[in-house]
């Protein structure tokens, strides 16, 4: 990457976002530390990456494979954590348990596509995929959804 290239005011402009992004896939326990390792990831490797866009491609797809890895080392030393949702809003509540029933890619997807209202190309970009599999992915994650949500009604 150029000499130019501000790390800190790209971190801070991209914690928040990434960290949501990370916790959308791991749980909010360990979003934070799969952001940092990511983010420690991309400065050891600034010097391969051209330029910010593919800076931040190599984030987003980092903090994926970090954060599936850390869901790795907890399925096999304990339980996964259910972290119940803040408020009493029934619809939050239903709608966070179909979330946690999603595979991790899936809720990165929905994520980039639903939270932070990202475009196709943007969410394959991020994760290095093309853009006809950011569109199957996001379609399938949302009929499961939709599965997931309507069977919760039914109980």
């Amino acid at each position: 990457m150029h000499d130019g290239f501000d790390f800190d005011a790209y971190l801070t402009s991209q914690a928040a976002k990434l960290t949501g992004y990370c916790a959308a896939i791991t749980g909010p326990a360990d979003a934070e530390d799969a952001a940092q390792e990511a983010f420690l990831r991309l400065w050891q490797n600034l010097g391969r990456i051209p330029n910010v866009a593919a800076a931040t491609a190599f984030l987003y797809k980092t903090a994926a494979r970090v954060s599936v890895d850390i869901l790795r080392r907890r399925k096999r030393f304990r339980e996964p954590e259910i972290v119940p949702p803040s408020g009493d809003d029934t619809l939050s509540s239903r709608a966070a348990d179909a979330m946690a029933r999603l595979k991790p890619a899936d809720r990165a997807v929905v994520w980039l596509r639903v939270v932070e209202e990202c475009g196709y190309g943007e969410i394959a970009a991020r994760l290095g995929k093309s853009e006809a599999w950011a569109r199957k992915r996001y379609s399938l994650a949302r009929k499961k959804l939709e599965t997931y949500l309507s069977e919760g009604e039914r109980s």
